[in-house]
């Protein structure tokens, strides 16, 4: 299995590679980026913000008319939601292997700070591995340092490690992915 990372044209240009490089060395799997071929629904005007449970919908159906078979990551740029939560960096559905995630609030800017295009790309990195890590059904992690632990915060993505700890990386192990390119 591979990672198909999807980068809508929202999402800041110029981070495609080394973002798609990190989460590949983090988890261990080719990952490929190409624009996003799909378009989706999901806004809700009252929030100015997409559902992200509507944007997996989207993934879900391209995957299924173009009977692909790889993890679908989209990167987007616009803020997302799921109900019951303000805001959330990124959501998965591993029964149909397709997640995304947002830069909108990853952003310094979007919190009053300075402009970190590394920290962007290292943000970007650890959410996008946290979700795929998810569509290989790992669980949220009680260990804060380790990729799968649950960012709250930006705070608590930021304390993160770019890795999985010995015990998640355990259960990849014990249930392998076959890898096709």
């Amino acid at each position: 299995m591979n990672i198909l990372i999807f980068w809508d044209r929202g999402a800041p240009a110029g981070l495609e590679i080394p973002v798609a490089r990190i989460i590949s060395q983090i988890l261990d799997i080719p990952a490929e980026v190409c624009e996003s071929p799909v378009l989706y629904n999901g806004f809700d005007r009252s929030r100015n913000q997409f559902n992200a449970g509507a944007i997996l919908s989207c993934l879900d159906v391209f995957s299924r008319r173009t009977e692909e078979k790889s993890f679908i990551l989209l990167v987007t740029g616009d803020d997302i939601f799921r109900p019951g939560n303000r805001y959330v960096f990124g959501l998965s559905r591993p029964a149909t292997r397709t997640a995304v995630i947002s830069s909108a609030r990853l952003n310094n800017e979007y919190w009053g700070l300075p402009p970190d295009e590394m920290m962007l790309i290292d943000r970007l990195s650890r959410e996008g591995a946290h979700e795929i890590g998810h569509l290989l059904h790992l669980e949220h992690c009680d260990n804060a340092s380790c990729i799968m632990a649950n960012p709250l915060t930006l705070d608590d993505l930021d304390n993160k490690k770019s890795m999985l700890c010995p015990q998640c990386q355990s259960k990849i192990i014990k249930n392998p992915v076959s890898v096709s390119l």
